[in-house]
């Protein structure tokens, strides 16, 4: 007479832990919930450290400003080339460090309110990523100069704003792959008004009207609509 073979404890356990685990469309979606819940995340401190509404608008009044007063001086000391160069210099100083304290104070006190931190890696995401635009049109403006300056090259100052203009683009449109969508349509606003602005518009009396147009207007519409969308 046989005897029934008896199951080990091992087998039982294997074939209760195959019981227990999840099918594969299961798995599935649960990695597809970790993924979403990880891309909130990430996105998020981003999203509310990048240039808010308000802050668009003071940086496109403060472009504005920057031009009357770049065409007041340049007027003013048309026969002191020189000079106007360095008072414009310093117009434009004031106005980058105004539009950057308006962003800074403005971003600081949206970030507040989200309750997230200072300083994050969103926002070191954020440097590395419009650091070499910005050094590198920094860069060309002073070999412009300075080629004007030695008189070893033409005048082809206007040059400067499309050069800024392009490079601005590209630093938003990098951005805004990680934040909201029109910052990435600010960002192509940018590229396209520079390139015609390089090729016919850089020969004029005064080119920097091109200024007032991108980094003044596009800013104030770009504020006006994330404004009433986002409120803030």
């Amino acid at each position: 007479m046989g005897t029934e073979p008896i199951p080990s404890e091992a087998g039982h356990n294997a074939d209760a832990d195959r019981a227990d685990t999840p099918h594969p469309p299961a798995n599935a979606r649960k990695a597809a919930e970790n993924l979403a819940v990880i891309r909130q995340l990430m996105e998020r401190p981003i999203r509310y450290s990048t240039m808010s509404g308000l802050s668009g608008i003071v940086a496109g009044a403060a472009a504005v400003g920057g031009l009357l007063l770049d065409w007041h001086v340049s007027a003013a000391y048309a026969d002191h080339p020189r000079l106007a160069m360095w008072c414009n210099v310093v117009v434009w100083g004031v106005v980058f460090l105004i539009a950057l304290a308006g962003v800074g104070v403005m971003t600081t006190i949206r970030e507040r309110r989200q309750g997230l931190p200072f300083w994050s890696p969103a926002k070191r995401r954020i440097l590395a990523t419009i650091l070499p635009p910005f050094v590198a049109a920094v860069g060309l403006t002073v070999a412009i100069v300075y080629r004007w300056y030695v008189h070893v090259g033409p005048n082809e100052w206007g040059l400067i704003p499309p050069i800024w203009m392009a490079f601005y683009g590209v630093a938003c449109w990098h951005v805004g792959g990680m934040s909201i969508p029109e910052i990435r349509v600010l960002g192509v606003a940018f590229i396209a008004a520079a390139l015609p602005s390089a090729a016919f518009f850089q020969s004029w009396t005064y080119p920097y009207w091109t200024l007032g147009v991108t980094f003044g207007g596009f800013h104030v519409v770009y504020g006006l609509v994330v404004l009433k969308r986002y409120g803030g």
